[in-house]
């Protein structure tokens, strides 16, 4: 697969068409019974061999999706892929979900085929969210061969809740194909996203009202070490309305066609625009209390009063449904609600902010041709201080109002402005993920390592760390970040964790018994560093690796021989660069006589935050050489 996409835009008018189903839901092939592995995937122990439906209305323009999915299991490590979750949107009863069946098709050793409907009591509904809902349920006797399938209907108040039509999936997909009708007076802009060598079949029928989208044979996407987003890379249709015609000569009205009338309808729109500018109750003291301070200062107060007064429902969204008063009395609601109540008080205390739809790391990227608002999950707020810009969320109780989210870094986002408005590309060229790692350590004559260390988290380590330790607590952030089977870690202590203007710092106590063999003791030169594991060993790379920040790591670590004990061999002083002279590794080990000491130095640096797909070769010699050079151990031999 072809890691630059290429996109398909079109935009279609369509009226009234008659339903039917598109599903032929038990009609297995010989084919497919005898099919031993995925053609195009031969790695896959399961694939879909089909993935359709067909979206149409009622006579109340209701939107009514019919469903059918097909799925080959072929080897048992993907046993799992009989394990269904149907998810549909149960908030105001927007969503419901009909007529699910499911059976499994068996073929034994004589060749007799054998299929198995699951009954009702089989399917199970449970809450996901406030807003989300969903069916569960799992086929039995699955085994190497099996064919599993279902079909449900999904019944929609309306059109609002047309989903995007995923080709691809986590599993190769053998024939992916969907049909969609339009109510009457409606216009939907689609966009295509798909690889440049993957073809796709694109049916417009005006006449009809329908416009029919096909693929086959689409290889499975799996989630990659620190990968932009799964979003980026799945081929897929996107749609969004983009017009509406009454019918009863008011006129054609248009939606969003350009980034100009992205910002004229939400700053009309009444859960938007109407929702800036207002007064938000009982904070005429706070914010009186504030307006002397300096502009850095009163942001980082606005910022710290709203976040510590809001509780997030976990729900993202960019529109107030319910205004922003009604959140701030409740003290909770959407990720939208609060940053807007957020964009309110910055406002007040007279301060340059403006709202920012932002698309987070784990959404995708925004492609700034198209202005489709539905490529954004969030609403932040923009404050400008001497012509430099900040983005807050006040969900975030973790990143500081002066430091940029890591989530937005390397993402567009649009700032929702008439005049100083327009999409922006967010980066941080000068925040690094810093920390400095200070071990100091003896051994003894029995191989066993007593010692302290010391571990300055800054900039985006700093934030990663505080979250963690406030969400897991000391025992299970320990766990996380230091403790391995063979160390113990007491007098644990996590210092400035609310002073932003220090460093996170770490320190403890270690023990831990060495591996011997015969005269030899073998030291490790790599404790705490955090490099465990080699996220980068497949040799295949279809995403981008995006690790957000710039991240420098250095170390000191002063090592106290045993008397019985003589250096036997000492890891080489290494330096190593890319091409481009991005990544630096280098190590220095000295043996120091007088003291009978051994002393390694570290640095790892990585000067750039975002690798393409194209790159990883690189990344990945770099990544190798890295974890040879941190297993070379310090090793002792007995005198």
């Amino acid at each position: 697969m072809k890691n630059i996409l290429c996109f398909l835009l079109c935009s279609v008018i369509l009226t009234a068409a008659t339903a039917q189903d598109p599903t032929s839901f038990g009609a297995i092939s010989n084919e497919e019974l005898a099919l031993k592995e995925c053609p195009f995937d031969k790695e896959a122990g399961a694939m879909v061999l089909l993935d359709e439906a067909e979206s149409n209305y009622d006579e109340e323009n209701h939107l009514i999706t019919n469903r059918h999915i097909r799925i080959k299991i072929l080897k048992e490590k993907s046993f799992d892929a009989a394990d269904i979750t149907i998810y549909y949107f149960r908030k105001d009863d927007f969503e419901s979900v009909y007529n699910l069946a499911a059976q499994i098709t068996n073929v034994d050793a004589t060749g007799q085929v054998t299929t198995e409907k699951l009954p009702a009591k089989a399917f199970f509904k449970k809450n996901e969210n406030e807003r989300l809902g969903k069916m569960i349920f799992t086929f039995p006797g699955v085994k190497v061969g099996s064919i599993i399938e279902y079909k449900y209907q999904s019944f929609m108040k309306h059109y609002g809740g047309l989903r995007d039509w995923y080709f691809q999936q986590y599993l190769p997909v053998a024939k992916s194909q969907y049909k969609l009708h339009i109510a009457p007076h409606l216009e939907f802009t689609y966009k295509v996203v798909k690889s440049d060598d993957m073809p796709v079949e694109v049916k417009p029928e005006p006449q009809q009202a329908t416009v029919y989208f096909e693929m086959n044979n689409v290889p499975g996407l799996d989630d990659e070490p620190y990968m932009d987003a799964r979003e980026d890379y799945i081929q897929k249709v996107t749609f969004q309305l983009s017009g509406y015609n009454r019918g009863d000569g008011a006129g054609k009205k248009n939606y969003m066609t350009t980034w100009d009338e992205v910002t004229k309808e939400l700053l009309a729109d009444d859960d938007f625009g109407a929702q800036l500018h207002k007064n938000i109750p009982g904070t005429k003291d706070f914010i009186e209390g504030i307006k002397n301070l300096p502009e850095m200062e009163r942001m980082k107060a606005v910022h710290n009063y709203v976040r510590s007064s809001m509780r997030w429902n976990g729900t993202y969204g960019i529109y107030a449904r319910e205004g922003v008063k009604t959140p701030w009395d409740k003290h909770e609601g959407r990720s939208s609600d609060i940053n807007l109540i957020l964009n309110n008080l910055l406002h007040e205390a007279d301060l340059e902010v403006y709202p920012v739809l932002v698309s987070e790391r784990f959404n995708g990227k925004v492609d700034t041709k198209y202005p489709f608002i539905d490529q954004f999950n969030n609403v932040f707020a923009c404050v400008v201080i001497k012509g430099k810009k900040y983005f807050l969320d006040a969900t975030d109780r973790a990143t500081p109002a002066h430091i940029i989210p890591k989530d937005i870094l390397n993402t567009t986002a649009f700032i929702v402005n008439k005049k100083n408005g327009g999409l922006v590309t967010i980066n941080n060229e000068e925040l690094l993920y810093s920390e400095y790692i200070n071990t100091q350590m003896s051994v003894d004559n029995s191989g066993k390592i007593s010692g302290e260390a010391l571990v300055k988290s800054d900039g985006y380590a700093r934030m990663e760390k505080i979250a963690a330790v406030k969400e897991m607590g000391d025992e299970k952030f320990i766990s996380h970040y230091y403790k391995r089977d063979d160390i113990g870690i007491t007098n644990f202590e996590f210092l400035n964790k609310d002073n932003d203007s220090l460093s996170a710092d770490q320190q403890f106590k270690f023990t831990s018994l060495l591996p011997q063999s015969g005269d030899y003791i073998y030291v490790p030169l790599n404790n705490f560093f955090g490099f465990d594991k080699n996220p980068f060993l497949s040799t295949t790379r279809f995403s981008n690796v995006n690790f957000g920040y710039k991240r420098r790591i250095n170390t000191y670590t002063a090592i106290t021989l045993p008397p019985g004990y003589a250096v036997d061999v000492m890891p080489k002083g290494v330096k190593m660069t890319t091409p481009d002279n991005d990544i630096v590794i280098s190590r220095a080990v000295d043996f120091d006589k007088e003291n009978n000491s051994v002393v390694c130095l570290y640095l790892i640096d990585f000067k750039k935050s975002l690798y393409t797909a194209d790159e990883y070769s690189i990344l990945q010699q770099v990544y190798k050489k890295l974890f040879e050079l941190l297993k070379e151990p310090l090793v002792l031999k007995k005198k």
